[in-house]
């Protein structure tokens, strides 16, 4: 096989496994509304928005920097021992804390110790998983990683059909909730997964090198920093929101569910952006070198924009029927549906994540990736602010502005320093034009169709004729190439 059939091969099991294995957990943040009620899907979301964050600090940049000293001279036959052995440390380290503060946790996150234990032994696993996960990359093994991956998602969503279908239909009640249900569940998808990992991954030896594990520590905390920041952009709202809402814990779990429903819906986005991720990233430093490689990033840029904007006009064209459908599936979605404007706030926010990830390309092939350290801390920090003092004032729309601001601000500081250090011939004509068209037909179809029609099958059928229109006007601009 040539080099880049095997590369091309791998990246699409290494990228459809991993976009498979988000949209099936994505797809069950949707339906499981009709299982648990609006509160406990706040409490189901506000975990979730805490593992990004640990799973950052547990794994401490370890798996990117077993890549990096396992084909360094003298240290491929340490490098998974002692990467692996700093992050067992951090889990146990973690786990002790756990059990020991128990009570502050539980006063803080507003739940019971019992679900937090179960949430901690969660991220234990998960994190136990991520080297070994890791290993399989380095040692070409796409396939056994795409099926661990698909099958940790399948176990996942068996226990939780067998917790919450199987088991009522059985007459069985264990006596714990439903939120529980769905932690139990997932907690054993990551047990057995990592056992099925430990027999498939290099053999664990016990080896210790102090001098090593101070190195990767070097190396991987930056790595870790740069984590964080990035998941202070993404996470923190949701994190945080129950905090800063001047409500009780059970409204304030309330609101953070209807946050989290319809943040879902601009998700695709983000979905897409990690397939064109994977597409891309190996594309830019290919390229990197030939004379003409930023016309290049200059077409993919507005490629990504023609898709990104298709995106958004499909979601927000079809809403009144994905309202119809969700409220049809349970009568819980009439409350989370209350916060449904925020939906393209949130979508234009993703977009503009994208236009930044194509942006940022100039200093990844420049290795001058300390800019995008430093734009994402500066996003951190600004997500904080707004956050602070949107929240409070504006309830979870100012979570969903302070979002799209973040975004917006990080696209402006990149393409200032693109522009002085690494300027790319970007189509500013074709690329307004794409996002003022989307735009201009979402105006169209919300305050003269959707606001003024009742029948759903009259919108949906206007839907697809605006949305047709985009196409044919992206086909007749773009036909040529």
């Amino acid at each position: 096989m040539s080099i880049a059939k095997k590369l091309a091969s791998e990246t699409a099991a290494y990228s459809l496994s991993s976009i498979l294995a988000k949209a099936i957990n994505y797809l069950f943040g949707l339906f499981i509304v009709k299982y648990i009620s609006t509160e406990e899907y706040g409490v189901y979301s506000k975990l979730y928005a805490y593992a990004g964050f640990l799973l950052v600090f547990l794994t401490h940049g370890m798996e990117t920097t077993f890549f990096r000293f396992l084909h360094k001279q003298g240290y491929k036959d340490k490098a998974y021992s002692v990467a692996f052995t700093s992050i067992t440390n951090a889990v146990i380290f973690f786990i002790a804390l756990v059990f020991i503060f128990i009570i502050p946790i539980g006063n803080f996150v507003e739940e019971s110790h019992r679900l937090i234990k179960i949430f901690a032994f969660i991220m234990v696993f998960d994190v136990l998983c991520a080297l070994p996960f890791a290993s399989l990359r380095a040692q070409n093994r796409p396939l056994k990683f795409a099926f661990y991956k698909i099958l940790n998602i399948g176990i996942f969503i068996f226990f939780n059909g067998l917790l919450f279908i199987g088991l009522p239909v059985l007459d069985i009640d264990f006596g714990i909730s439903k939120v529980e249900n769905i932690f139990i569940a997932n907690l054993t998808a990551s047990i057995l997964t990592f056992i099925l990992l430990a027999f498939q991954t290099e053999k664990f030896k016990f080896t210790y090198d102090a001098k090593l594990h101070k190195e990767l520590w070097i190396y991987g905390f930056p790595i870790m920093l740069v984590g964080i920041a990035g998941m202070t952009n993404e996470m923190l709202d949701r994190a945080m929101l129950t905090k800063l809402l001047p409500y009780d814990a059970a409204t304030n779990n309330i609101q953070l569910a209807i946050y989290s429903f319809n943040y879902k819906f601009a998700m695709p986005i983000s979905m897409f952006l990690q397939a064109y991720r994977f597409a891309a990233e190996p594309i830019f430093f290919k390229e990197a070198s030939q004379a003409n490689d930023r016309n290049m990033y200059a077409e993919m840029m507005k490629f990504y924009i023609i898709c990104a904007c298709f995106i958004f006009l499909g979601i927000m064209l079809f809403m009144p029927a994905f309202q119809s459908f969700f409220i049809w599936y349970t009568p819980n979605a009439k409350v989370l549906f209350e916060g449904v404007f925020m939906v393209p706030i949130l979508l234009l926010a993703n977009l503009c994540l994208g236009i930044y990830f194509n942006i940022s390309t100039w200093y990844k092939i420049t290795d001058k990736t300390h800019f995008g350290a430093i734009i994402s801390g500066i996003g951190a920090v600004i997500t904080i602010v707004l956050n602070l003092i949107l929240v409070p004032a504006w309830g979870y729309a100012g979570a969903a502005w302070a979002t799209l601001f973040v975004y917006i601000i990080m696209v402006v500081i990149g393409f200032a320093l693109e522009r002085k250090y690494f300027p790319i011939p970007y189509q500013y004509g074709r690329i307004g034009f794409y996002l003022f068209i989307s735009l201009a037909l979402f105006a169209i179809y919300t305050y003269f169709i959707a606001n003024n029609i009742e029948s759903l099958p009259i919108k949906s059928a206007i839907a697809l004729l605006i949305l047709g229109i985009y196409v044919i006007l992206v086909y007749k601009t773009e036909k040529r190439k």
